[in-house]
């Protein structure tokens, strides 16, 4: 590498390419692919470092929202074809006045980056790529293609490996020089000579009034704190799981084969949603099972039994309940807009947040809902010791009331009036304190969570404005490569 140290080489990628770390590609000896998505592996020095020591390939993806930079992805089979692309799309780029890089993909193309100085929506970046294609009039060629990367599920070889089933160098190169490969040590250099573009230039050539973009640190922040955010099994919504199907096996009881344990899964949901206690729900469907049709089901009495013990206590461990109707979560400006100013902590956000979309799913008229610790850690994506004391802080700030939490209830054998010395824990109620307001809304709608809501909401200026200094900071803390 030449007189650049390997850290800042490293850091230098991160830069330019990661804005999440959790979501990778890996192409091993052979040129296997695996792709990588989980936050317990996440991209580290050391996996750059093998990159660029040639051990393995590192490939990324783009945000959930957001992109750092956009790839056109040449590939033909003909390398003279994909020269005359390459040529055709920087000749245009060149004359918009887009600083860009050029890289051999290590195969039969090459990679055409462009790079923003800020986070831009992935829809924003589709559109760029997709005039500059049309610009450059490169689309009905055959024998190859120039795609979009990267997406959320189309990742792209960082530069500065080596392409592992052909063992060519993924080096920079210049349409000055023809499009030569540079070594190791040029290639190093190039990169860091690459020049970053203000996004409101990108908006000027796709006809947009402006850029709506957001500082990379802001959201790399959100993306790494929406990634943890995991829908609860009890936000199904599936027509599996409607209350009048329930109501319908119930009345009908099975008709025909094959129908047994959906039935036993689906009632036992159908009476906890109606507060039924778990012996009960047993012994209820217990007498249901009962009248059915032996010719449905083959198995023995004693399966059937265990099977459907089974399915009660999943059912009642998981609280699984159904739902009504398919609808869509609502979210005010009022409501992300409490959440950003009365949670100084990244934590705090992500709880509030996942508590404020199970309220409007599960919330009686009143407000209460409940909420085990089990499905605030599993939402929020944080351990139960960090939720318990997060959960604290939010019922300091007044962002959450705690309606019933830690009561015990004394449980009477039947037929005695003296308590026993079993007590069990009735669940824990909340109900959420901020204000929808009259102010605009956002839809969330599936795969959509906190990041859209603040997306839809605020542009950086505003969030900087709105916040104290130290609690912009706290929020949007400058990433280490370790955690971009």
């Amino acid at each position: 590498m030449g007189r650049y140290a390997a850290n800042s080489v490293i850091d230098r990628l991160f830069d330019l390419y990661l804005i999440q770390n959790h979501h990778y590609l890996l192409q091993y000896a052979g040129g296997t692919y695996a792709t990588i998505s989980s936050r317990k592996t996440p991209i580290r020095k050391y996996s750059v470092a093998a990159h660029l020591d040639g051990r393995t390939t590192l490939g990324t993806f783009s945000g959930t929202y957001w992109t750092k930079f956009v790839c056109f992805d040449v590939d033909y089979a003909d390398m003279s074809q994909a020269k005359w692309a390459t040529y055709k799309l920087t000749a245009t780029l060149d004359e918009l006045g887009v600083s860009h890089a050029i890289s051999f993909s290590g195969g039969k193309g090459y990679h055409v980056e462009v790079f923003f100085s800020k986070a831009v929506p992935l829809d924003y970046a589709r559109r760029f790529h997709k005039v500059i294609c049309e610009r450059a009039d490169i689309g009905d060629v055959a024998g190859g293609k120039v795609e979009y990367r990267p997406s959320g599920d189309q990742g792209v070889k960082l530069p500065l490996g080596i392409h592992q089933k052909t063992g060519n160098y993924c080096g920079y190169c210049t349409v000055s020089d023809g499009l030569t490969v540079m070594d190791s040590e040029a290639s190093t250099a190039h990169l860091f000579g690459i020049e970053k573009v203000d996004p409101e230039i990108i908006a000027a050539i796709c006809g947009e009034d402006s850029a709506y973009v957001y500082d990379q640190r802001d959201a790399s922040d959100m993306e790494n704190a929406i990634s943890r955010h995991r829908p609860l099994e009890t936000y199904d919504q599936s027509e599996s799981y409607l209350l009048s199907r329930a109501a319908d096996r119930y009345a009908t009881g099975l008709t025909g084969p094959g129908q047994r344990h959906k039935s036993f899964l689906l009632l036992a949901r159908l009476f906890n949603h109606n507060g039924v206690e778990r012996r009960e729900a047993h012994e209820a469907i217990t007498e249901w099972f009962a009248w059915q049709n032996p010719e449905h089901y083959g198995t023995s009495s004693a399966e059937c039994a265990q099977d459907l013990q089974e399915c009660v206590d999943y059912v009642y461990d998981r609280d699984l309940t159904l739902m009504q109707e398919q609808r869509d979560i609502t979210v005010s400006f009022a409501e992300i807009d409490a959440i950003m100013r009365r949670c100084p902590q990244k934590n705090q956000k992500a709880l509030a947040y996942a508590m404020l979309i199970h309220s409007k799913r599960w919330a009686r008229g009143n407000g209460a809902f409940y909420m085990s610790y089990a499905q605030i850690k599993e939402a929020a994506g944080m351990d139960e010791k960090t939720a318990r004391r997060q959960l604290d802080s939010l019922v300091q700030s007044g962002i959450v009331e705690v309606v019933a939490r830690n009561q015990l209830v004394e449980k009477r054998p039947k037929g005695s009036q003296r308590p026993s010395v079993t007590k069990i824990k009735k669940p824990n109620v909340y109900r959420m304190l901020i204000s929808c307001g009259e102010s605009g809304t956002f839809i969330v709608k599936e795969g959509e969570g906190m990041a859209e809501c603040l997306q839809h909401f605020y542009d950086t200026g505003e969030l900087r404005s709105m916040l104290p200094r130290r609690q912009f900071e706290a929020l949007f803390r400058a990433h280490n490569t370790d955690s971009a």
